[in-house]
C-alpha cells in the first residue's frame, strides 16, 4: 500500500477510502445500509479510524477556504434538518487529495453546525444515535441499558461496557438490575469527565461543552479534571472545562420527564426554556427581545404536541410569530 508523503502514517488508498466515506455521509443520500457498511470499515483498524479522522478534517478546511473564496456565490438552502451548499470544488478534487489539512483543522472536527440545523460528522459516525424528537433503548447487556433522549450519539467498546461515549445528547443509564455480574460498573465519557456507577439509575446529559449528571437510585462517581464528587441518589452536578460545580439537590421530576414524554420547567426563564425545546422540535426558535427571556415560565408541556408550545408561549408572553423556511420561527 502506497504512503501518503504528507501524512506517513496513512496510507494513500486508506485515506481515500475515508474520504470517499465522508462524501457519502455527508452527501444525505446514505442509507441504513450504507451506515452499516461504514461501521464495518470504521472498526477494522485504528488505522481506519484515523484515517476517517483526518478525512474529515481535510473537508472541513476545504469547506471552509471554498466559502471564504466564494462568499458571494455561496446559495444556502435550509430544508428540515439537512442544508446544500454550492461549493465550487468537487468529488473528484476532493478525493484525490487536491484539499489537504493543516493541523488547525482538528478544531473544526467536532464543531457543530450553525444552529445546529443539521447533525455533526461526529454525531453522524456514533453506533446508535436519535434524530430530532426521538427516543430509543439500548439494551447493552444483561444488566445495562441506556435510554437515549433526543439528537443524541453515543459510541459503544465492542469488547466490555466499561467505557460507553456520549458524543452529544442525554442519556439515562439503569446498571446492575439483571441476575448476573451484580457488582459491574459502567462508565459515561462525555467531554473532558466520566460518570460511573455500579448497581444505579443515573442521568448523563452533554450540550455544548457542558455536561451534567444526576443520580436516581443507588451511587454514582463523576470525575473531570482530577476532582472526583460521590453523588447519592436526588443528587446532581455539572462539569466543564472549569471542573466540577458544586452538589445541589433535584427531585429530579424536571430531569427524568423527557422518559415519560413530557418537559417540564418549574420557574426557569423562558430563554433557557426555549433552548430546550429546541432540542424536541425540528429547525430552531428564536427569540428576538432579551427582557422577555428573562421572565420566568412554570409549565409542562407535552412532546408529542411539540408543535403547539409556539403558539402558546406567544400567547402566554404576548410575542408576535414570524415563520421562516426550515422550521426557523422568530419569537418578538
Amino acid at each position: 500500500m502506497a504512503i501518503d508523503p504528507e501524512r506517513p502514517g496513512l496510507g494513500v488508498d486508506l485515506l481515500s477510502d475515508a474520504r470517499g466515506w465522508v462524501l457519502k455521509l455527508r452527501s444525505g443520500d446514505a442509507k441504513q445500509r450504507d451506515l452499516d457498511a461504514f461501521v464495518r470499515w470504521r472498526d477494522q483498524s485504528t488505522a481506519h479510524r484515523g484515517a476517517l479522522a483526518e478525512a474529515n478534517a481535510q473537508w472541513e478546511v476545504a469547506r471552509l477556504a471554498a466559502r471564504n473564496l466564494a462568499s458571494r456565490q455561496v446559495r444556502v438552502v435550509h430544508a428540515a434538518d439537512s442544508i446544500h451548499v454550492d461549493r465550487p470544488f468537487g468529488r473528484r478534487a476532493f478525493i484525490g487529495g487536491a484539499a489537504m489539512a493543516s493541523v488547525g483543522a482538528a478544531a473544526y472536527l467536532l464543531a457543530r453546525p450553525p444552529l445546529e440545523l443539521w447533525p455533526s460528522f461526529a454525531e453522524l459516525t456514533a453506533d446508535y444515535r436519535t434524530g430530532v424528537g426521538e427516543r430509543r433503548q439500548v439494551t447493552l447487556s444483561d444488566d445495562i441499558s441506556v435510554e437515549m433522549n433526543t439528537r443524541t450519539s453515543v459510541v459503544v467498546p465492542r469488547t466490555g461496557m466499561q467505557a460507553i461515549e456520549l458524543i452529544s445528547g442525554e442519556i439515562a443509564v439503569t446498571t446492575g438490575s439483571g441476575p448476573s455480574t451484580p457488582s459491574r460498573s459502567v462508565s459515561i465519557i462525555a467531554g473532558n469527565g466520566r460518570t460511573s456507577g455500579s448497581r444505579a439509575a443515573f442521568d448523563v446529559r452533554y450540550d455544548g461543552g457542558k455536561a451534567f449528571a444526576a443520580c436516581f437510585e443507588g451511587e454514582i462517581l463523576v470525575e473531570c479534571g482530577g476532582a472526583r464528587a460521590t453523588l447519592k441518589a436526588r443528587q446532581q452536578i455539572a462539569y466543564a472545562d472549569a471542573g466540577l460545580s458544586d452538589i445541589v439537590s433535584t427531585d429530579g421530576r424536571a430531569i427524568a420527564a423527557w422518559r415519560e414524554g413530557l418537559l417540564v420547567f418549574e420557574n426557569q426563564p423562558l430563554s433557557q426554556v426555549i433552548s430546550e425545546i429546541n432540542r424536541y422540535r425540528r429547525g430552531r426558535i428564536i427569540l428576538m427581545n432579551e427582557d422577555v427571556g428573562r421572565l420566568p415560565l412554570d409549565a409542562t408541556f407535552r412532546l408529542d404536541r411539540i408543535d403547539e408550545i409556539v403558539p402558546e408561549i406567544s400567547h402566554l408572553f404576548d410575542l408576535k410569530i414570524r415563520a421562516l423556511p426550515g422550521g426557523v420561527v422568530l419569537l418578538g
